[in-house]
């Protein structure tokens, strides 16, 4: 596994990092297993299998968790040290280990590493994150590694350590951005519990989602804490809003599609969204994986707010493809069957081609079926090109055979919509 992780190719790293660490008394964690109950900071509709990692710092116990058909299962855990001060990292110095959401970002192997201090190497932390950014949180290094034989401090100055046994069994389990969840205090849950509990960070997310695709502003700013900054350019809640609110008068009709959801929390206050997007407008079709981090809930049970959002945009190109190969497939296999009914559904009511709009072109093909006994239709060399954030252009090779006709001709459709919805609005071919 470790081929996937981004080595460091510096030397010996000094001791700004997590330096005068380390118990000798590591290990599986045996005080309180929760290894029979189901992790109450891991929730998921991705059917992707994904592994995490839990940091319980109360306890001092590093969880390994794999997410197998949407359920979190825990299936070790060890024994671990973390900063010498209580409370969650504020600034450089402060001998504390931070709390929050981060992901695995490097693999630090032991040669370059001093072994007496660090063990058998180091996987580092995207610390400071974009919340802690925002709340003015310094430091940096903080790392999850292994520990020297000799060493026998009990605090770190910061940093998550095991002992090395432990370390090289749990750093089969981890790739580049495996999540890494660290709570001063984790949650449990049974299946009920877990339940009801992924219900209510689904139906947030999903009411969210739902207000900014059908332009509900004032739904959609509601969901914003006023100390929200913007990650691109740090607007405020309220620059970023008011772009918001322009872009829905613009372009009032837009799609937006989740997949692969992935819900964090480090406690009953704070919820990480990972999911991907898929936005689809008359200006603008995009793609990416966006984070969300929200605050809320506890102990007075305030709605949840959006602090921080980040957007890591992503080749939009393959979603295109897989939608329109999908399309011009089903469109091939009904004109090839002679069923006019499918054949048509794949055409826009607004369609026009050859001076004729949909009601005559269904006339039209109509007969066309109806006058042979039989046909075939061979597609290959599919392309296509982005014309608008709604409009494809696609060509193809085209070769079609009936007991009357046989040609060869590089067609061209333009589908309007978006992916998972594409509708041919325009057809045209050619002799070739």
């Amino acid at each position: 596994m470790l081929n996937k992780l981004l080595y460091i190719t510096a030397s010996v790293v000094s001791l700004l990092f997590c330096g005068n660490l380390y118990a000798n008394d590591g290990g599986n964690a045996k005080q309180q297993s929760h290894i029979d109950s189901l992790s109450g900071n891991v929730f998921t509709d991705n059917n992707n299998n994904f592994n995490v990692i839990l940091v319980d710092k109360h306890t001092s116990t590093l969880y390994s968790v794999i997410v197998k058909d949407t359920v979190p299962y825990i299936v070790q855990d060890y024994k671990v040290i973390t900063g010498g001060n209580n409370g969650s990292k504020v600034k450089e110095g402060d001998l504390k280990t931070p709390e929050g959401f981060y992901f695995v970002t490097k693999y630090i192997p032991p040669d370059k590493l001093d072994h007496k201090l660090f063990g058998d190497g180091a996987l580092t932390l995207n610390y400071p994150n974009i919340v802690d950014k925002n709340m003015g949180r310094t430091g940096h290094g903080i790392w999850i590694h292994g520990m020297g034989e000799e060493r026998n401090d009990n605090k770190t100055k910061g940093c998550v350590a095991l002992q090395n046994k432990d370390f090289e069994q749990l750093k089969t389990f981890l790739i580049l951005g495996t999540p890494v969840i660290i709570s001063e205090h984790l949650h449990f849950l049974n299946k009920d519990e877990y339940m009801k509990k992924k219900k209510k960070y689904m139906d947030i997310f999903k009411k969210f989602i739902t207000s900014w695709e059908k332009g509900d502003y004032e739904g959609f700013a509601s969901f914003f804490d006023t100390k929200f900054k913007g990650e691109a350019n740090g607007n405020t809640a309220q620059q970023y809003l008011a772009e918001k609110k322009k872009l829905m008068k613009i372009y009032p009709h837009r799609k937006v599609v989740t997949s692969d959801l992935n819900i964090f929390t480090e406690n009953s206050s704070a919820i990480m969204y990972k999911f991907n997007q898929l936005y689809c407008a008359d200006n603008v079709l995009s793609y990416g994986t966006k984070l969300l981090y929200l605050t809320g809930g506890g102990a007075r049970g305030d709605e949840y707010k959006v602090v921080a959002e980040e957007f890591n945009k992503m080749d939009v190109d393959p979603i295109i493809a897989q939608h329109v190969t999908h399309l011009v497939s089903k469109w091939r296999a009904a004109w090839a069957a002679k069923d006019i009914e499918k054949y048509m559904s794949h055409y826009s009511a607004a369609f026009s081609s050859d001076g004729m709009n949909a009601k005559q072109w269904k006339a039209h093909k109509k007969g066309l079926f109806k006058a042979s006994r039989s046909l075939k239709v061979h597609i290959k060399d599919i392309k296509f090109k982005v014309l608008s954030g709604k409009r494809i252009e696609v060509t193809f090779i085209q070769e079609y055979t009936s007991d009357t006709v046989s040609d060869k001709g590089l067609k061209t459709l333009v589908l309007h919509g978006c992916p998972g919805d594409y509708k041919i609005i325009e057809e045209s071919w050619r002799h070739i």
